[in-house]
């Protein structure tokens, strides 16, 4: 026991750990991308553990010296200062194991599980996560684009109905607000347009329609493009979609009405139907401007957008380790103002003495 107890608070263990978590962090940020760095050693289990062994090394190294000395308002101080130091790490590894990040994207008015991966544009979680956690739904009812607290404009906010059954919540997410629900917490991201797209056939007869979320793309002077593709280009997509077969390639812009909300012009595109994408050059079945309701003409069919309604996508983050984190920090800076508070009283006493 002894043995082990001198290897915990060694000064050796403490730089050999040093070193090799500086070495790993490096190695993971240099030579890695994002994800994989995560996956090989961020959240791997053999570097969770370094992080352990230097936090218990930690505590061994300073704990040992105080356990038999007096113990004075600046000792405790002190104490209390490299506990928090303690806390910290075991909170970042505790988190780090067990945390959920993910992004969920809606249009208004859709429901979507949050116990299904593909409700999330992007999900990712720790080694120790428990999937059981996610629960429930999630409902984007509204989209408020000047949402008012007390009189106060604060822009844009997420009306959301979180929950399951009877145990629903409802409430507002916006800049400086976020919802907490069962430990999760929903923040806003961003937010764009969502088109109700229908498809008629050569007979006027409605054959599909479907909510189409619009990218928001920044152009040079400062205005924003609203048009289908990817976060960094406009695109065509196949329309329609499941469960039918794709007809037609489809790009869509948007031109908003800048006097009434959920209003303006579409501007479609419109490609015979490929596997992936349309080929840059191939003839194009149609293009033109049509009013919202108004039937465009492409080739065999028509096409009309309804509906114009926004999407929203918010970030849901669960952090079991941030209690800790937080409470360590304040635990520290009630140790520095102790002893300082402490240090401060002494030395007066020491002059008053003198």
């Amino acid at each position: 026991m002894n043995k082990i107890y001198d290897f915990l608070r060694s000064v050796k263990l403490a730089l050999i750990l040093f070193i090799s978590i500086l070495i790993s962090c490096v190695t993971g940020v240099m030579f890695f991308p994002d994800q994989q760095a995560k996956a090989m050693i961020f959240s791997s289990l053999w570097f969770n553990s370094l992080l352990i062994l230097l936090v218990v090394n930690i505590g061994f190294c300073f704990f040992s010296r105080v356990w038999r000395r007096k113990i004075t308002p600046v000792s405790l101080g002190m104490i209390l200062f490299h506990l928090s130091f303690v806390l910290i790490f075991a909170g970042i590894v505790y988190n780090s194991l067990f945390y959920f990040n993910g992004a969920i994207r809606l249009s208004e008015g859709e429901t979507l599980s949050n116990t299904v991966p593909q409700s999330y544009d992007l999900a990712e979680w720790g080694r120790f996560f428990n999937h059981a956690r996610l629960k429930g739904d999630t409902t984007l009812v509204k989209l408020h684009t000047h949402y008012k607290v007390n009189s106060a404009d604060k822009g844009v906010a997420n009306q959301i109905l979180v929950g399951d059954g009877n145990d629903k919540k409802e409430g507002f997410v916006y800049i400086t607000n976020h919802m907490d629900y069962n430990g999760f917490r929903y923040f806003r991201d961003r937010d764009g347009f969502s088109l109700l797209i229908i498809l008629y056939d050569k007979h006027g007869r409605e054959r599909y329609g479907a909510f189409v979320p619009l990218q928001s793309l920044k152009q040079k002077d400062g205005t924003y493009l609203y048009t289908s593709g990817t976060a960094v280009r406009s695109g065509s997509f196949p329309f329609p979609q499941d469960p039918l077969k794709p007809l037609l390639n489809l790009q869509i812009s948007y031109s908003p009405d800048p006097q009434k909300e959920r209003a303006g012009h579409v501007y479609f595109q419109v490609w015979p139907f490929r596997e992936g994408h349309h080929v840059q050059g191939e003839k194009i079945i149609a293009k033109g401007e049509a009013a919202l309701r108004e039937k465009f003409t492409a080739g065999d069919y028509f096409l009309s957008v309804h509906e114009v309604r926004y999407w929203a996508s918010m970030n849901v983050r669960y952090d079991p380790g941030l209690l800790i984190i937080l409470t360590s920090f304040w635990i520290g800076l009630g140790g520095m103002i102790l002893t300082t508070i402490a240090r401060l009283a002494r030395s007066r006493k020491r002059q008053d003495t003198g």
